[in-house]
């Protein structure tokens, strides 16, 4: 296959869509196709015989930058001749688009479930209306051949908001690196909980997230309280004001919060830790549920988390219904001060996790792009 590739980063040290498109890049080249790469973002990755194309996106505005990077490629590759073009962001038109940020339309509609704030947000932040607008373009026939989502929750997003037909959708959950993360992590243990400070004998619960509010950080704290022997340490990015203000009115010590704050050895974190909890209002699916659950840990999170779809709850973590469910997210804590109890779900966790690879990942999404070549007659 001759195949263009369109990212807005290709640079593995971001994660997500930008190291996916690295990782994609790699495996296709390995299987013998050919691939050019078309992405605004580009960090020192160089793949023999992949061709990287810098997009330039002009504008003053986040709405302008996307609308001429989207018209910029479709440019780029309206005179080249590519059996399949493939992107991992909204671009149009295309043969398989891959939604790994989930549908816009419906992220607008659970944050503004007003329908006049949520049209005056439209008109104050035009890039809310550029996304969706190029989203509902890569939907309609003829824009499209396939498009993959990394969960059936947002498979869902897409057929109900974007008309996707049923048959067109391809779910193609998220894969990891097993070689980072894995049990064996529990080897930072120690030397992990003295720098931070946690005594031997407590629990701790990790919470890793760079949106605190979003993803329930609130609901965890609220939770806490009453739980003896119980730590949290936070990982990531976030303003620590409210939550400390909501911590002194919950009456929790300060020192039973740690806020690590961002890193580049998140493995470290889930290897001082006993159990994952995110009450995330809304993921696609967090691949920060995957790892945990790859180094051992049971992983409580919520049922609007697409991750929560390879949890069975009681089994291998707790799954909550309602984000802001502190009530039963104390239950699920209670259960999880158990030592034996978290010991048999952490290993159902590891077990479970187990095929979820980097290598399936990418081998999945490229029997999307030969079914698509497939689909337009060619070889």
């Amino acid at each position: 296959m001759k195949i263009a590739l369109v990212t807005k980063g290709f640079l593995s040290s971001w994660g997500g869509a930008e190291r996916m498109s690295v990782n994609v890049a790699r495996a296709l080249k390995k299987a013998g196709h050919e691939v050019d790469v078309y992405a605004a973002r580009v960090g020192g990755e160089a793949i023999d015989g992949v061709k990287v194309i810098k997009v330039e996106a002009s504008g003053f505005v986040s709405a302008l930058k996307i609308l001429s990077f989207n018209a910029r490629v479709r440019k780029l590759l309206r005179h080249k001749d590519y059996d399949v073009v493939l992107g991992f962001t909204q671009v149009f038109p295309l043969d398989v688009y891959r939604a790994s940020g989930g549908v816009h339309e419906y992220w607008m509609r659970l944050q503004y479930p007003n329908p006049l704030f949520r049209a005056l947000k439209y008109v104050t932040s035009l890039v809310h209306l550029a996304v969706v607008w190029i989203e509902r373009n890569i939907a309609k026939p003829g824009n499209h051949r396939f498009v993959i989502t990394n969960s059936k929750l947002v498979k869902g997003h897409v057929r109900q908001y974007l008309g996707v037909n049923d048959s067109d959708i391809r779910v193609v959950y998220n894969g990891i690196d097993h070689g980072l993360f894995n049990p064996e992590v529990r080897k930072f243990c120690n030397e992990t909980r003295s720098s931070l400070g946690i005594t031997d004998g407590e629990t701790v619960a990790l919470y890793v997230s760079n949106n605190w509010t979003r993803k329930g950080l609130d609901t965890v704290l609220r939770a806490m309280k009453g739980v003896k022997g119980l730590s949290l340490i936070v990982v990531g990015r976030g303003k620590k004001g409210k939550f400390l203000n909501l911590m002194k009115n919950l009456g929790l010590e300060t020192g039973r919060v740690k806020f690590a704050g961002q890193t580049g050895n998140v493995e470290r974190f889930y290897g001082a830790s006993d159990f994952f909890v995110l009450p995330t209002q809304y993921d696609p699916s967090s691949n920060a549920c995957f790892e945990a659950m790859a180094c051992g840990l049971p992983v409580i999170t919520t049922a609007t988390n697409g991750a929560s779809e390879v949890l069975t709850s009681g089994k291998d973590g707790f799954i909550l219904d309602d984000w802001q469910d502190d009530i039963s997210l104390k239950r699920f804590f209670f259960e999880l001060m158990d030592d034996g109890q978290r010991r048999v779900m952490g290993e159902a966790a590891a077990r479970k996790i187990k095929d979820f690879t980097v290598e399936r990942c990418v081998n999945e999404i490229i029997k999307v792009c030969e079914e698509a070549m497939k689909g337009k007659g060619r070889g």
